[in-house]
């Protein structure tokens, strides 16, 4: 109401309503106690079905036992099958959560989920859960469905149906009208785009030959014969040959779920040799084979340039491979931290939040595509010199035979992580005598850990610590506390969401108004939680010192169901009994489990590589010469009402900007700026449109970078009137870029004062 429409705008209203049935449209039937489950199967109900269509024990008992998510899809409820479609299509794709799925109908089941995929096609729909197979049971292929699938027609159907009440009859005729109005439409293009499992009880309405006439709809086919059954007395109320599935069914239902997989292939796309030869000269030099080295490398290899990457490690991927977690997630919605736009039909986006292995998987894939054979591992950059003709020479170690190599470049990009270098270690006294386990949050070292009705105990309050409180919650604790030196700031997903729909004004700010509603919502939700808030926020500031804000919604779930404890403290010593920890102020916490996420020292290398600590905060060093990695994180971040804890003394910058911004220089340079009608826009201050998702910087960077490169003279003249590089290279914090931006763009306008805007219009261009 205040602010005018969203991203993605309304969904637009049922033309028709489903009427009161008995059931949900999709209701998940079994649990498993560990998320996310290792499959998912969706249960297309048979044409009088209900939630109760399936017996639950039985169907418990496909493989992996205990770690297969099921629910029910109930269709009925509509008189018109089109209409049902449409609206039952909105109800399946609420599901994102990037779970393998298999869809399993029994009967017309099979016919509805049919109808969807075709139309999921049609309609060019991505969703992170489309099936990875279709299981049809005992129902006739599309074409044959409404010549041989008629119940109603049967010599005492009307017998059948008489003994029910007139309500159940009511339903049981909207039934029959929706299966009377299908038609099949799909003559020239009747494949689905997943392979298709057909399965027959050699019931009367679906004989073996109609059953496999599937095959013609599947990218490819399996025919499970599982005998002849009689038909079930009690058909009218929904149950079917599946309603207690024979062990053959379950055994066919498991091995489509394992040889599917979308995560069968563990190896990733093949981006060529890591240790091949060394060339001698290229266009650019990236060092760096994290997602920010490889996506520069993109977007060099999109600009005709020669180049070679370099890492020291044996593997590409950098923190997300050697930090991350099998559980780990990104900590932003799943726009902010996009790297590759996946287009087209049939095409699984990146789930919300996505997991490590989407996020490693799309690294390969482009550094597959565009960086083929030109990533070199276990290589250390030793030195980085200029020569006098502006290019230079880059000094190679391998660590595999110390052999070295010099190579010629015209540029050299620097990508690798400003804020996480070596992790911290952290121990305590009598740590040997802790009955538990001790890990550290990282590096998958929590992925070996048995959480299973445990009590943890997480010391850490940054993104690692809510994120193993999470990962602690989803693999069945007992209770997770998470103890801070101070409070961290966590908010729900939607939070996090909002920023990236809510539109933004030409400054790229939100309006001012909602953001105060949201913020009062996400306080309420802390209190309604009965967890506590952050005390930097009585102090003016979003989020702690160095910290993100961590997104978790089990952080509040479990506070509210007393799952999750957030206190502030540290750890004296572990107590005598090895059964939990004292604290400083000789409180103790019963834990059977501690996980240390306390953090990583500054990667503080590269001064010593190029030969200087400072750079300029458009990302340069020097001509041609760029780092670009993520700064440390004050309250610049998210534009907060202070820049930093102390929000103290003015900075240099600051004291600049208020310097020259009164001198004549920068008041003829502001008239030449408006005169030659340049853009107003960088004027004003601007907002952050990517929070803390790194996808859009990575981009944006990326590509500025390439610009500059191959635009040289517009480069030189950057560098000679913004002058010296002021800006720290290690000590980097969010709000000196903005700062340093600034003053380097007044700097840029005082220049325009020795421009003749009539004889050198051309130069101001």
């Amino acid at each position: 109401q205040i602010e005018g429409s969203w991203v993605g705008g309304l969904r637009p209203s049922a033309r028709v309503a489903r009427r009161e049935t008995t059931c949900e449209v999709i209701t998940q039937i079994h649990v498993p106690p560990i998320f996310p489950p290792e499959h998912r199967v969706l249960l297309f109900s048979p044409e009088f079905g209900t939630d109760q269509s399936f017996d639950v024990d039985l169907w418990t008992y496909l493989e992996p036992e205990d770690q297969v998510d099921l629910s029910v899809v109930c269709w009925q409820g509509w008189s018109d099958f089109n209409i049902m479609i449409e609206q039952v299509l909105h109800k399946v794709l609420a599901l994102g959560d990037g779970v393998n799925t298999v869809w399993f109908g029994q009967g017309m089941g099979a016919i509805v989920a049919y109808e969807l995929l075709k139309m999921i096609e049609k309609e060019r729909i991505q969703s992170p859960n489309l099936p990875v197979a279709l299981v049809v049971s005992d129902c006739p292929a599309p074409h044959l469905f409404a010549a041989t699938y008629r119940p109603y027609a049967a010599s005492n159907w009307t017998d059948r149906t008489a003994p029910y009440p007139p309500a159940e009859q009511k339903s049981i005729g909207e039934v029959v009208t929706m299966m009377r109005s299908y038609r099949f439409v799909h003559e020239k293009s009747e494949k689905v785009l997943v392979p298709i499992l057909g399965c027959c009880h050699g019931t009367a309405l679906a004989d073996v030959p109609s059953v496999k006439a599937w095959e013609a709809y599947g990218q490819s086919f399996k025919f499970e014969d599982l005998g002849q059954v009689e038909e079930h007395e009690w058909y009218l109320e929904g149950f079917g040959p599946s309603t207690k599935p024979e062990p053959a069914l379950l055994s066919a239902i498991s091995e489509t779920c394992k040889d599917f997989c979308r995560w069968n292939d563990e190896t990733y796309p093949d981006i060529g040799p890591l240790d091949g030869p060394i060339p001698e000269k290229v266009d650019c030099i990236i060092v760096g084979a994290g997602i920010a080295g490889i996506y520069q490398a993109k977007v060099m290899a999109e600009t005709g340039k020669s180049f070679v990457v370099f890492d020291r490690y044996h593997k590409i991927e950098g923190v997300w491979e050697f930090y991350g977690n099998d559980c780990s997630r990104v900590n932003t919605s799943e726009i902010g931290y996009r790297i590759l736009e996946k287009t087209g039909s049939w095409v699984r986006p990146n789930e919300d939040h996505t997991p490590r292995q989407g996020i490693m998987r799309d690294i390969y894939d482009i550094a597959s595509k565009h960086a083929y054979g030109k990533i070199r591992c276990r290589m250390d950059v030793k030195k980085v010199e200029k020569q006098t003709d502006g290019t230079y020479l880059v000094h190679v170690q391998s660590l595999v035979d110390s052999a070295k190599h010099v190579l010629k470049t015209t540029a050299v990009s620097f990508q690798v992580n400003r804020r996480i270098g070596k992790g911290r270690k952290v121990d305590w006294k009598d740590s040997d005598k802790f009955k538990g386990t001790i890990c550290y949050g990282y590096g998958n070292e929590p992925c070996k850990l048995d959480f299973w009705n445990k009590r943890v105990l997480v010391v850490g309050a940054g993104a690692y610590a809510f994120e193993n409180v999470r990962t602690s919650v989803e693999h069945g604790c007992r209770h997770v506390t998470l103890l801070g030196r101070r409070d961290g700031t966590t908010c729900p997903k939607w939070v996090d969401m909002l920023a990236f729909l809510r539109p933004l004004d030409e400054n790229l700010q939100t309006n001012k108004a909602g953001n105060m509603i949201s913020f009062e919502v996400w306080q309420k939700c802390y209190k309604d939680a009965g967890v506590r808030t952050p005390s930097c926020w009585d102090e003016g500031l979003l989020k702690p010192h160095n910290h993100t804000i961590s997104v978790s919604d089990l952080a509040f779930i479990g506070g509210y169901h007393g799952l999750v404890d957030l206190r502030v403290g540290k750890i004296d010593r572990i107590r005598a009994d090895g059964k939990g920890a004292v604290l400083k102020d000789a409180s103790e916490i019963d834990c059977d489990i501690i996980i240390k996420c306390t953090g990583f020292h500054l990667n503080d290398e590269l001064p010593e590589v190029v030969g200087t600590s400072k750079m300029h905060s458009y990302g340069l060093i020097d001509y041609n010469l760029n780092y670009q990695a993520e700064p440390l994180l004050d309250q610049g971040q998210f534009g907060s009402s202070k820049a930093t804890d102390a929000d103290a003394a003015e900075t240099p910058a600051l004291k600049e900007i208020s310097e020259l911004v009164q001198k004549p220089e920068f008041l003829r340079g502001l008239q030449v700026y408006r005169e030659s009608r340049l853009d107003e826009t960088p004027l004003k201050p601007q907002g952050n449109p990517f929070g803390s998702g790194q996808g859009g910087p990575i981009d944006c960077l990326s590509n500025y970078f390439a610009w500059l490169v191959d635009h040289p003279t517009e480069q030189a003249a950057l560098l000679k009137h913004s002058g010296a590089p002021a800006q720290e290279m290690v000590m980097l914090w969010s709000s000196q870029i903005g700062q340093n931006n600034t003053a380097t763009l007044v700097r840029l306008i005082s220049a325009l004062a020795g421009v003749d805007t009539n004889s050198d219009r051309k130069a101001v261009g």
